[in-house]
């Protein structure tokens, strides 16, 4: 098949980038595959680049300004199949939907103009960009999302829950104490402390992280995000709890984060599926997450992680103090984690997605 992948950024640092990346590298072997987005990452990949110009100061900028650029280049294009990384172009065969905007994303009546700005535009542009009559398939990476694309969005052709892969090989745990130790000695951390990892948008639970952290004084925090985090470290203050939190910026090399941690603690009110949650139950470790998360569905409470309700952070504590209470727990929920990830790997998903592009070009044809 001569194939279109269509996603903002081809790369594997970000999760969508991640997702066609990985596809392309399974793909590409077979079947030729053309790549159309703003940036490319160097990656061992055999592909035909095709670059969309787009305004990138605002996450809607790129949105609004690279859907009309896509959809002004893909005009004069020929392919079997045109696979869109959620809102990219309007001439989509197949769509993965990586997020639901509209069950996200709520305007409040105190919103000024600029932050209720995306909430007004975004998801009446995706309910007619579900809407678009070429789409024959959707892929969902969670039930969760399923459902709210249903619900919010009246999608009623056919669809398929395709989990995110995970790189089982390259999200591992540490092969022992001394590659751990060297590991939190690169991140500021002590060798001997209980180590808790936060990684990704502040938003998704952070400060109730850090408010749980006063109660475990032989604990420690690992935060690895992109955001702004001056409100954090000035709750950590506040909470006097400093020495203890290590603020990182973004880490390529996130793998070896996992490696120094003992739990992910992880309570978003909202995500729709959580590459992190995966990427830490691959490397072995118990993982505490908010129930509204999307691979919260691969979790078994107490088997191989555990839940907190959105909005509890009582939930969270208690959470906590259970793994402190016998240090043996946590390496024991960790293990089950990484036997429920290796089902879910970057191979089964790519064998999913071709199931259903062959279904689709099949039907049309």
């Amino acid at each position: 098949m001569r194939l279109a992948l269509v996603v903002h950024d081809f790369d594997p640092a970000f999760g969508q980038g991640r997702y066609a990346v990985e596809l392309a590298r399974r793909l590409a072997p077979q079947h030729e595959v053309h790549v159309w987005a703003n940036t490319f990452a160097p990656v061992d990949v055999a592909f035909t680049r095709h670059h969309v110009p787009a305004w990138r100061r605002t996450a809607l900028g790129t949105i609004l300004t690279f859907l009309a650029a896509a959809e002004a280049r893909l005009r004069g294009g020929t392919y079997d199949l045109v696979h869109a990384q959620g809102l990219t172009c309007w001439r989509a065969d197949v769509i993965t939907a990586h997020i639901c905007n509209g069950a996200r994303h709520g305007v409040t009546p105190t919103a000024g103009w600029r932050q209720g700005l995306f909430p007004r535009v975004v998801p009446p542009l995706e309910r007619g960009f579900y809407r678009q009559p070429q789409a024959r398939h959707l892929i969902a990476v969670s039930n969760r999302v399923a459902r709210q694309i249903r619900e919010q969005y009246g999608w009623v052709r056919p669809m398929t829950v395709v989990y995110h892969g995970t790189d089982t090989a390259l999200f591992a745990p540490a092969t022992g104490p001394e590659e751990q130790a060297r590991w939190r000695a690169e991140f500021g951390l002590s060798a001997t402390a209980w180590v808790w990892l936060f990684v990704g948008e502040a938003v998704k639970g952070l400060a109730e992280v850090i408010g749980a952290l006063p109660a475990f004084p032989t604990a420690e925090l690992l935060v690895v995000s992109r955001s702004g985090l001056g409100p954090y470290r000035r709750l950590a203050a506040e909470r006097a709890v400093a020495p203890r939190v290590r603020f990182h910026g973004p880490c390529r090399a996130i793998a070896t984060a996992y490696k120094a941690a003992d739990v992910l603690t992880y309570p978003s009110g909202y995500d729709a599926f959580g590459l992190v949650v995966a990427e830490a139950m691959a490397s072995g470790l118990a993982v505490v997450v908010g129930e509204e998360t999307g691979a919260a569905e691969w979790i078994e409470p107490g088997r191989n992680g555990l839940l907190c309700p959105a909005g509890a952070p009582e939930s969270l504590h208690a959470h906590l103090a259970w793994l402190q209470e016998d240090r043996r727990r946590g390496p024991g929920l960790g293990r089950a984690a990484r036997a429920t990830v290796c089902r879910h790997d970057w191979d089964a998903c790519a064998a999913q997605t071709l199931a259903v592009y062959e279904s689709v070009v099949g039907r049309r044809g």
